[in-house]
């Protein structure tokens, strides 16, 4: 008989989930607010939106749905990315990804390693507009300005 293959031992760190815990109390509302932000931005431009807070596997996600006429266009997904959940060992990420209707990844905006203080508000800032741009230019949303006519 054959021995069954061993399986791995997830990474551990001792106290790990009281220090991720505390990273995503510090960032989870930075992310919230930056989502509020780019929901503003796409709003005036006529979409509608809803942000959805959850839990996933990977970490604490923040998901903006982005609505047109016809429906559901993209969802913007925020992960504060738990290292030691993804198996990568005791680390932080913030991952910004762009998805499509049916949740393939279509762009990745922004992934940075996180420390307590790690992301500054302008480098979310600057996140999000790389996101506001990006869609845009994947779903076309982009309208020509119109023009007045003048008579004179």
């Amino acid at each position: 008989m054959s021995q069954p293959n061993a399986i791995p031992a997830p990474p551990s760190e001792p106290a790990w989930d009281v220090t991720v815990t505390r990273l995503a109390r510090t960032m989870g509302p930075r992310v919230e607010a930056c989502a509020q932000g780019l929901a503003r931005r796409f709003q005036a431009i006529g979409l509608g939106s809803d942000t959805q807070v959850r839990q996933t596997p990977r970490g604490l996600s923040t998901f903006l749905a982005l609505v047109g006429q016809r429906g559901l266009i993209c969802i913007v997904d925020m992960t504060l990315v738990d290292g030691m959940a993804v198996g990568r060992g005791p680390c932080a990420a913030l991952d910004i990804r762009l998805l499509d209707a049916c949740g393939d990844v279509l762009d990745r905006a922004c992934s940075e390693t996180l420390a307590f203080d790690a992301l500054s508000p302008e480098n979310l800032d600057r996140a999000a507009t790389a996101v506001y741009v990006a869609t845009l230019a994947q779903f076309d949303l982009l309208q020509p300005v119109a023009q007045s006519s003048r008579c004179g």
